[in-house]
């Protein structure tokens, strides 16, 4: 980007991308009227009101660095110019590269992100001067010549302002420390600096972008060659800059701030993009990941010379975080095979039971999980928004669910599911039509929630469900019942809505405690089951002698599992806790 009014067209590496993604050809024709070349005086305005300046810029060794310059000073000279000050930490490679000589014009890039207004503006051009004074303050003249706003999608709203910090940086060469891992897994927001060296010098530029997603949405590993980043890609503009760049010029800089503490962690190196099935090899459910293999990497405590004001809100748009494939749970069982739905079987009005017939045994413990993969059935297309169902954008529309019976062959599974979702909607709607058949493909089983251990059931149980988490009760209770043993000591306690408790009728031989704050009449009390008028509170759980000798399953939505678990911990050894998350 050495002269003003590039063409703006996109290169070959992100055509490649685009291909690869299937992308219409009239994307990549819109994008030069997305770009502005000049600044409009409210985009200045804009500019000088941030409270930081994400940046990047190339080294001395043509490695892209990214950095965020925190209060700074703007002004706009002319429509084409932009003077920033800020106070820097001196240790910041950033820094080092952006004041290293060059022959050729200093490229840079950055993202002009307001996180309380969740507004951003990608910008970059060229520097034109660099200057560090005594009191560790930098100025820096560039010419800018690319402006394009961005969606708020994936930014996380925070409120911040201003607290002078001191900085301590530590060099981690091509590793990542504890501190630094931990950081990534408490992340929402980084930034991706790119660059694109193109055979004609006007063409040339750098990228620079921000990331966001749910904490922990970049994944690490390290191997012998030393610390790797794994980043997924969620739906975008489909313009593919970034990850265009990396195609054509495989090197990537990477800032990940954490906002609470001020600390800042950076890291230039070699990347490359994967898709499809090597996507998910490394990333079940991925159909496009961007690996960083770390060259150089720096920890600053106390970078951040910001505070931040209140709580951090997450983006509705965030998917959720993908494991690697080495992070799954070790009893998951990956397969692929045929699930075809034979019987549906209404539970309440929004609880219906699914049967399938598989081609082969299934193998899950009681309680388990199948997963399947619903995306032959369930098709969206590209949304660029949807403020309804925003989570839809990246649904890969694979969904865990609890087998809630199985039989005596294996050969058959149910699941029981309340219409809450895409997926969901989707199998309740298959009541009233399923000519042809439905085939559904199954990936796997998973699953360690079960009172079975070494093939023999535990003595002294407390199952705690809500709503439709009692499916992995279900599976237990039937395996117990069909092992022609004894029950084991076992109590249920069920919070429920109205006819949810039809879920619970086969459990005639338990001791029953049921929790329904929408009950329209306070039933009366039947053998072994008592009714209670309201939710299930903490105060359940004083005066039971079951909890000192029970091993306790919980399992229900996560507000319900967070409360449970917050009353029972005091009271229970960890060794004798046992939770299942039931958010699908």
């Amino acid at each position: 980007m050495n002269g003003l009014n590039k063409s703006h067209q996109q290169h070959a590496g992100e055509l490649y991308v685009q291909r690869m993604r299937k992308v219409p050809s009239r994307v990549s024709a819109s994008l030069a009227d997305a770009i502005h070349d000049q600044m409009p005086s409210p985009l200045v305005e804009f500019y000088r009101g941030l409270r930081c300046l994400p940046l990047g810029t190339l080294d001395a060794r043509g490695r892209p660095w990214a950095t965020l310059l925190c209060n700074p000073e703007t002004t706009a000279p002319t429509s084409e110019r932009l003077r920033l000050r800020a106070r820097v930490n001196v240790d910041d490679p950033f820094i080092e590269a952006v004041l290293s000589p060059t022959n050729t014009a200093r490229l840079f890039a950055g993202v002009a992100i307001d996180f309380a207004q969740r507004t951003r503006v990608k910008l970059g051009g060229v520097v034109d001067a660099a200057t560090l004074d005594p009191a560790d303050t930098l100025t820096l003249e560039l010419r800018a010549n690319e402006h394009m706003g961005n969606c708020p999608k994936y930014i996380t709203v925070r409120q911040l302002r201003p607290l002078r910090r001191t900085p301590r940086t530590t060099a981690l060469a091509n590793t990542l420390s504890p501190a630094a891992v931990e950081l990534l897994q408490r992340a929402s927001t980084l930034f991706v600096a790119t660059r694109h060296v193109d055979r004609d010098p006007r063409e040339t530029d750098m990228g620079f972008n921000h990331r966001g997603g749910p904490p922990g949405f970049l994944r690490s590993f390290e191997d012998e060659r030393g610390a790797h980043l794994v980043l997924p890609d969620y739906s975008g503009n489909r313009f593919y800059q970034s990850l265009g760049n990396v195609e054509s010029d495989p090197v990537m800089g990477l800032a990940v701030p954490d906002f609470e503490t001020g600390a800042l962690l950076q890291v230039t190196g070699r990347a490359r993009n994967l898709f499809d099935d090597e996507a998910a090899r490394l990333m079940p459910g991925a159909t496009l990941v961007t690996v960083l293999s770390v060259d150089e990497a720096y920890l600053t405590d106390g970078a951040l010379d910001l505070e931040l004001v209140g709580a951090e809100q997450l983006s509705p748009y965030n998917p959720r975080s993908r494991p690697l494939a080495h992070e799954l749970p070790s009893d998951r069982k990956e397969l692929d095979l045929k699930a075809t739905l034979i019987d549906i079987t209404a539970e309440s009005k929004r609880i219906s039971t699914f049967t399938f017939a598989l081609s082969e045994p299934a193998e899950v413990v009681p309680g388990g999980h199948a997963i399947f993969d619903f995306s032959d059935q369930v098709k969206t297309g590209y949304q660029h928004m949807n403020s309804l169902y925003p989570q839809s954008l990246n649904d890969d529309h694979v969904r865990a669910f609890t087998v809630s019976k199985l039989s005596p062959d294996r050969r058959q599974l149910s699941i029981t599911v309340k219409k809450a979702g895409l997926v969901s909607g989707y199998l309740h709607a298959l009541s009233s039509r399923r000519d042809p058949p439905v085939e559904v493909s199954l990936k796997g089983f998973g699953g360690t929630f079960t009172c079975f251990e070494q093939g023999h059931a535990m003595p002294h149980m407390l199952w705690v469900a809500g709503g439709v988490g009692i499916t992995p009760f279900l599976a237990m209770h039937r395996a117990l019942r069909d092992s022609g043993r004894p029950l084991p000591e076992i109590e249920l306690f069920y919070a429920c809505r109205q006819d949810e408790i039809e879920l619970i009728r086969e459990l005639t031989d338990l001791e029953v405690r049921v929790f329904d704050s929408k009950a329209l009449v306070q039933p009366a009390a039947v053998e072994r089951r008592q009714f209670h008028r309201r939710r299930l509170t903490q105060a359940d759980f004083q005066d039971l002698p079951l909890l000192e000798r029970a091993t306790v399953f919980v399992c229900g939505p996560p507000g319900f599992t967070a409360d449970v678990t917050a009353w029972l911990e005091p009271r229970v050894d960890p060794s004798r806790l046992r939770f299942e998350r039931f958010g699908y």
